[in-house]
């Protein structure tokens, strides 16, 4: 039976979309920061007018390379938003999310991180990574997460009843986390699936994160094709969410 694609779902679990660009070493801030701030705001200011200055902002860019330190937002408290810092860029969106909008303004901000750097031809990318968060509502310390995760989400986590015998365990998880990636070739890197237990506004929650990673040389080809690239890491991603969801969650998350 094939995947079923929905391009709205009225009760979409969300919680946040984020498209990041990584550059330079780790461990060695980028010496065009923070002279790219400026240029980029420049760039943006049209339709990110709102400043917000991240409290990692007043030490020196040699500490958390690779961390955003300033936001800007249509204004104040405002998503989407886009990130900036010492070798990062990044689009962050939430519940309003749609993926046309998240396109739109992904093609549209980061070939201007891009012009905005003064040396962009020597921008060498370490990573480039599309990654969405959702969460999923369960009360995970009364119900049985592993059978919430076989029947729901279709990922059977099965442990051999040998370590429950005779042991003082109970059998029933308290805490869950599952990490697995996988190679991928289109876009060439690999697509990783995360569920661990975790809150939703304070509530209990399963927290399902999907993502297509591409580092290196992959990094720097998907950069020189970027549309191409985000509309192969976006299909994948698709596929694997609504395959995850079909059923149950899936009539829920659409209202059915």
């Amino acid at each position: 039976m094939a995947v079923r694609y929905h391009d709205h779902l009225p009760n979409k679990p969300l919680v946040e979309a984020i498209l990041e660009v990584k550059w330079g070493s780790p461990d060695k801030p980028d010496p065009a920061y923070p002279m790219i701030v400026g240029r980029l705001y420049e760039k943006v200011r049209d339709e990110y007018p709102f400043v917000q200055d991240l409290e990692l902002a007043q030490f020196p860019p040699g500490i958390a390379v690779h961390v955003p330190r300033h936001r800007f937002r249509k204004a104040e408290n405002e998503w989407p938003l886009v990130q900036i810092g010492p070798g990062v860029a990044a689009l962050n969106d939430t519940e309003q999310y749609t993926w046309q909008d998240f396109r739109r303004r992904a093609t549209g901000f980061f070939p201007k991180v891009k012009e905005a750097h003064p040396r962009p031809d020597e921008l060498e990318l370490t990573s480039l990574k599309l990654q969405y968060v959702d969460a999923l509502e369960v009360d995970y310390l009364a119900a049985d997460v592993q059978a919430f995760l076989r029947d729901k989400l279709h990922i059977s986590v099965v442990l051999p009843d040998s370590l429950f015998e005779r042991q003082p365990v109970a059998k029933r998880a308290a805490h869950a986390v599952v990490e697995l990636a996988f190679p991928l070739s289109s876009p060439a890197g690999r697509v990783e699936l995360s569920v661990r237990t975790g809150h939703k506004e304070g509530n209990p929650a399963l927290i399902l994160q999907t993502s297509v990673w591409s580092t290196g040389a992959d990094a720097n080809t998907g950069w020189g094709s970027f549309g191409d690239w985000l509309d192969a890491a976006h299909s994948v991603i698709r596929h694997w969410f609504f395959a995850l969801i079909e059923g149950d969650l899936e009539r829920q998350f659409l209202g059915q």
